[in-house]
C-alpha cells in the first residue's frame, strides 16, 4: 500500500487489533507509544522499526511471540544498536544513550555536490572583530544579495530538510 495517504492510518489500525488479545494498545496520551496492560514493557512504532522498552526478556519474547502470530515477519537486534536509521551507543553504567549517523554528513554533502573549501570556515558569512574600547561599534551593512529563484529556493528547501 505504499503510496496511499491512508495506509500509515490502516497498518496502525490493523496491528491495534491484531496486538489487542496480547494484552498491548496504544497511549491515548501519546500517539505512537504502545503499552501493555500488564507487563513493564513499551515500544514505539516507525513505519516497520519496533524501539522496544523492557526489564526483562520474557517480556520482550512474549511481544515478538505476539507480532509473529499475528502474520508479520521479526527480526530482533537486541543490542539496540540502530533504530530509525539512527546508530545508538549504550552507555548502562551511566544510564546514557548516545545516538549518531555515522557518515551521514559526508553523504549529503556528496549528494548536493558541495565542494570543500580549501580554507576551514565555521560560518556562512564572515566574521565581524569587535573593537574594544571604542566608543561606538556600527552594525556591519546589511546583506545585499539577490534574492533566489525558484530553483535555489527549492534547492535550500532541499538541503535544510535534508539535515532536519
Amino acid at each position: 500500500m505504499y503510496g496511499l495517504p491512508q495506509a500509515g492510518l490502516l497498518s496502525n489500525e490493523m496491528l491495534e487489533r491484531r496486538l489487542a488479545p496480547y494484552g498491548y494498545y496504544q497511549s491515548p496520551i501519546v500517539p505512537g507509544l504502545w503499552k501493555h496492560r500488564s507487563r513493564p514493557i513499551q515500544f514505539t512504532l516507525v513505519v516497520d522499526d519496533f524501539g522496544v522498552k523492557y526489564t526483562r526478556e520474557e517480556d520482550a519474547r512474549h511481544l515478538i511471540a505476539a507480532i509473529k502470530a499475528s502474520k508479520y515477519r521479526v527480526k530482533a537486534d537486541w543490542t539496540g544498536g540502530k533504530y530509525i536509521g539512527i546508530t545508538l551507543d549504550w552507555d548502562y553504567r551511566h544510564r546514557q544513550v548516545h545516538p549518531s549517523m555515522p557518515g551521514y554528513v559526508d553523504k549529503a554533502l556528496r549528494q548536493f555536490n558541495h565542494e570543500r573549501p580549501s580554507k576551514r570556515q565555521d560560518a556562512p558569512y564572515p566574521h565581524t572583530h569587535s573593537k574594544y574600547g571604542a566608543k561606538k561599534q556600527y552594525a556591519s551593512e546589511g546583506d545585499k544579495s539577490p534574492l533566489l529563484d525558484a530553483d535555489g529556493a527549492k534547492f535550500s528547501q532541499r538541503v535544510i530538510g535534508k539535515f532536519l
